[in-house]
């Protein structure tokens, strides 16, 4: 199984929406263990799309402050009369009532069904000129009209006839109706306004309406700021679970795995999980937020004018098929993309770590060709994706301003006809202008979205790889070796390989024996030992361990018995203490210490500024591949395990120092179960039995002297490799 590549069912799950797959939904399950933060967050978006509209409402009043001559009062107290009286009305002030000389009369536009006025054959152009308990103030006839507990009696005049005399208004007495909600809470909320005393005193009334807005602002940012920190918490505490649980799934992957391109891992911890984290970053920061402004907006629009809104949304339906063919394609050219930046990064790695070998062979020029290759492929990627998001913005604008021009013609169009007032038609057109910002936000999340859904299914298609003990693992729990370690008819092929690496290879090792290993290179020597250790298990044949073959055992009682020390000496970036200690991490530093001498390395610690605790840096670079081999052997004397691997362990080290590793690790091997992979007679002169290897097979058996005699590959060996390193050990 290949956990790179995407599975078979990936291109039928995608027709489906990327919004509706399995792998977009377990990303947003991510946020599930800190949803409180979540939940935080969406609320403080509610509380940020109410306050949002409310501020755009504030133009209205505003506008009332400024624009119209009965002013903000003067408008609350007539919304307020229209709804008690059932009727369409107007403030004159031109003809001011008998009584109240500086005041206004309120003309009656139109009648309702149901209005009390009706009642009375009040109509149309009919005027209200005054009531029982009017004040001397200009809105005083229609601010008792709103105020008024109880009946009313209401001082009505008929139309107005140029050249004729005013005529005596009559007395009717109506029971106003009961108002809504919402004209109740506009009644309240302007209570906090002070009414201006004079018709042309309204600086103090704006002030407070300005006020209002500005808090209201102010209230509303605070709500986005709660809104955006909390949802980048839970946010980024559900991708570092996701990294933890990425890692913890790569290190207990089977080896298999690593033949392929490592630097595409590395990919997807860094770029992929980056992407996925803009991406629900803006799902729950934005995709929910906006949408969340836009209904509030919507609903105020709807309350200005319900018909006009409702023809508007009809251009919805374009918008939706916009988003979801664009965001498929950039769903697939950022899976493109994603590929090709594990393919930068596998490069970079290769060509940065063999530096010296670049630059020895003038070689930069070939590398910097392949690097702006791959360069090349990454950049058609990123411009695919940069031009569609590139039309999805432009386009959803051109909507949106289409719509609102529409609107605009519309409404005036009913102003000019004295439909609509002019304050309200441009209170209409900002809502319905300022709903297209909310879809603009929406048009560019959508792509980031899809960005994320792309790296979810890779990073899932890792996650959900079995895992190397879901593999392999059985349930005995291995006793400490006792009898024998067997290789019975044992054939094994890398992936893709087409020849095996090992073929029918069959051995006993007693325990307590050492046995060295040599043979030409990829004769599979390392594979051999690799599979002891169950990095590798064979097609054909068993490993057995004291008769039980090694894939009913589990790996961490297997893995407990055997130390390693491979031919590239590995070490960490940790102190030299900790690099020794690595897998051992219970034992203090006088086994530190004792197992760094047994390996001849105390010497050189000494001399580092830090001693033991010296760093190594990334990968022992501080160190020459002398010493980084006698830390790796250290590691290894300080596991004191039954089984000793040592591949090609002394490559590294200066003859003297090999001279006395050797006596340490002869001692070392001493009672323990030894395999060496070496091509260095030094190496293997003390072992009890050679095993000669070539193309997989095992050619050849025995001590050194019979071999030399009897096996032509074996002599070959020692004249051409073995000899080159240690003429005396011949």
């Amino acid at each position: 199984m290949d956990p790179y590549q995407i599975d078979a069912n990936d291109k039928t799950r995608a027709k489906g929406g990327s919004l509706r797959s399995p792998d977009f939904r377990r990303m947003v399950r991510l946020t599930w263990p800190h949803r409180r933060f979540i939940a935080a967050g969406l609320l403080a978006s509610v509380v940020y799309g109410l306050f949002h509209s409310v501020s755009v409402l504030g133009v209205l009043p505003v506008l009332k402050v400024i624009l119209a001559e009965e002013g903000f009062h003067g408008w609350v107290y007539r919304t307020v009369a229209q709804e008690r009286l059932g009727a369409s009305l107007e403030l004159d002030f031109e003809h001011p009532g008998p009584g109240d000389p500086g005041g206004a009369t309120i003309k009656v536009l139109a009648v309702g069904e149901g209005s009390p006025l009706a009642e009375h054959a009040v109509a149309a152009r009919d005027r209200i000129v005054g009531t029982s308990g009017d004040g001397t103030t200009r809105l005083g006839t229609v601010a008792t009209v709103a105020r008024a507990e109880g009946p009313l009696e209401l001082h009505v005049s008929p139309p107005l006839r140029e050249g004729q005399p005013v005529a005596r208004p009559k007395v009717v007495s109506v029971a106003p109706l009961e108002t809504s909600w919402e004209i109740r809470l506009l009644r309240a909320a302007s209570r906090l306004v002070p009414e201006e005393s004079r018709r042309n005193d309204r600086v103090v009334t704006l002030a407070c309406v300005l006020g209002f807005v500005v808090a209201v602002v102010l209230l509303s940012n605070v709500a986005r700021f709660i809104a955006e920190y909390y949802t980048a918490l839970g946010v980024l505490r559900g991708v570092m679970d996701l990294r933890r649980s990425l890692y913890s799934k790569v290190l207990r992957l089977p080896m298999d795995f690593f033949t392929q391109n490592v630097a595409d891992i590395v990919t997807r911890f860094v770029q992929d999980a980056q992407e996925i984290q803009r991406g629900l970053v803006a799902l729950f920061g934005k995709v929910l937020r906006e949408p969340i402004r836009a209904l509030f907006l919507l609903i105020a629009a709807l309350y200005l004018d319900a018909r006009l809104t409702l023809t508007m949304l009809l251009v919805a339906p374009v918008a939706v098929v916009i988003f979801w063919h664009v965001g498929r394609k950039i769903r697939k050219a950022n899976k493109r993309l994603l590929r090709t930046y594990g393919l930068m990064i596998g490069a970079l790695g290769t060509t940065l770590g063999a530096i010296g070998i670049v630059k020895a062979y003038n070689a930069e020029n070939i590398e910097r060709q392949q690097l702006w290759q791959i360069d090349r492929r990454m950049f058609r990627h990123q411009m695919r994706i940069a031009k569609l998001e590139a039309f999805l913005k432009p386009m959803l604008e051109v909507l949106a301003v289409a719509v609102v021009a529409v609107v605009t013609v519309w409404l005036g169009a009913q102003v000019i006809d004295r439909q609509i007032e002019l304050e309200k038609f441009a209170t209409l057109v900002v809502a319905i202008a300022m709903l297209s910002d909310p879809l603009r936000k929406v048009a560019d999340v959508y792509p980031r979205v899809m960005r994320s859904a792309a790296g979810a299914r890779r990073i899932f298609s890792v996650v959900d790889a079995p895992a190397e003990n879901e593999l392999l693992e059985g349930a005995t729990t291995l006793a400490t070796l006792s009898e024998a370690i067997e290789y019975r008819g044992v054939t094994f092929s890398y992936p893709q390989s087409p020849e095996p690496a090992i073929r029918e290879v069959s051995i006993t090792v007693k325990r307590g024996e050492t046995v060295a290993i040599v043979g030409p290179n990829g004769s599979g020597k390392t594979t051999l030992t690799k599979m002891l250790l169950r990095f590798h298990d064979p097609q054909a044949g068993q490993v057995l361990f004291d008769g039980l073959d090694i894939r009913q055992a589990t790996l961490r009682s297997l893995r407990r018995q055997i130390s390693l020390v491979t031919q590239d000496p590995v070490l960490f970036a940790l102190s030299i203490a900790e690099n020794i200690a690595y897998g051992s991490r219970e034992a203090d530093r006088a086994r530190i210490i004792d197992a760094a001498r047994r390996a001849h390395a105390e010497e050189f610690i000494l001399e580092k500024a830090g001693g033991y605790d010296e760093p190594v840096g990334e990968r022992g670079t501080t160190l020459s591949g002398g010493q980084r081999q006698r830390l790796c052997i250290a590691r290894a004397i300080l596991k004191d395990a039954p089984i000793l691997i040592f591949d090609e362990a002394t490559s590294q080290i200066d003859s003297e120092s090999e001279r006395q590793i050797q006596e340490s690790l002869a001692d070392l091997a001493r009672g323990r179960t030894t395999f060496i992979v070496a091509h260095r007679l030094s190496t293997i002169r003390f072992a009890s039995r050679i095993i000669v290897m070539d193309q997989g097979r095992i050619v050849d058996s025995g001590p050194h002297e019979e071999l030399i005699a009897r096996c032509p590959l074996y002599s070959a060996l020692c004249q051409t490799q073995l000899v080159h390193t240690d003429v005396e050990g011949r």
